[in-house]
């Protein structure tokens, strides 16, 4: 497990970094329709920081009404002390983010769980809320 209060400054930097919004056209507005969410992490480095990507995508099952997606991003700046003790390039850091930073990550999915509630609310009717947890799959892990 990677720890990244070792190979990381405390000065991290939250942000939300994107934002789509599409309203679909609904053939049959009467029809039983299945909310999807899916939660996805990833992790792009430089020299001199780590950034992480949560993004929550929500749509729905068949197509319509609308589709969502709100990404929030964490700047990790390396600690030059001990940045080079770890192949950056062959870590998966995306996957220890998830394992080692759970307040970190849990932090993220709140700003997105509230930004989602925000954006479906916006139209005055009752916001969609998610959870501020992960959302898994029986079959398949948050990835």
């Amino acid at each position: 497990m990677l720890d990244f209060n070792r190979y990381f400054l405390p000065q991290r930097q939250i942000f939300l970094d994107n934002i789509q919004y599409e309203t679909l056209e609904t053939q049959n507005p009467t029809e039983k329709r299945k909310l999807n969410c899916k939660d996805t992490i990833l992790a792009q480095h430089s020299d001199k920081w780590v950034k992480i990507n949560f993004n929550r995508t929500l749509s729905f099952a068949p197509e319509g009404v609308f589709r969502l997606s709100v990404t929030f991003g964490v700047l990790l700046p390396f600690n030059p002390q001990t940045k080079d003790e770890i192949n950056w390039k062959e870590t998966d850091i995306a996957g220890a983010f998830r394992e080692s930073c759970k307040p970190l990550l849990t932090s993220l999915m709140s700003r997105t769980s509230l930004m989602v509630a925000q954006i479906t609310s916006a139209s005055g009717q009752n916001p969609l809320v998610t959870p501020a947890s992960p959302v898994t799959d029986p079959a398949r892990n948050m990835q």
